[in-house]
């Protein structure tokens, strides 16, 4: 149980784009900082059918709404996001996300980029914000 589609961007103003996105039954991970450019070199996390379907369930569960926050701060990070299976499972483009249940979603997808080159995840940080 794969998705068809899997793109997700996290866009941290004045530092860094963290982009996964699924290339050929794998994930590509990026983690560039501001105004350069990967040419080669990507990282590749390659989650099992058991791991696509526990994250399927899991988001499903969620029963997430994804809507814009309330107040327009133009700091902090934005996020795009598309995901589908055989029909979209989720998909948004939000400027600090803060939804219900977005952290736990988010969190779901860092648990699909654990790798060697990333044993936490592409998406962990150590700060763990605090919303």
């Amino acid at each position: 149980m794969k998705p068809t589609i899997f793109y997700y961007e996290r866009i941290v103003y004045m530092n860094s784009v963290q982009l996964i996105e699924l290339i050929d039954g794998k994930l590509r991970l990026q983690d560039t900082p501001m105004g350069e450019t990967i040419i080669d070199g990507f990282v590749f996390a390659q989650p099992t059918q058991e791991d696509w379907k526990d994250f399927y369930m899991s988001v499903k569960n969620l029963n997430l709404k994804p809507k814009d926050p309330e107040e327009e701060i133009m700091d902090g990070f934005e996020v795009n996001c598309h995901i589908a299976f055989n029909k979209d499972l989720i998909k948004f483009h939000i400027i600090n996300p803060r939804f219900n249940k977005f952290r736990e979603f988010e969190n779901l997808v860092n648990s699909l980029t654990k790798c060697e080159d990333y044993p936490s995840g592409l998406l962990y940080e150590e700060d763990d914000r605090k919303w």
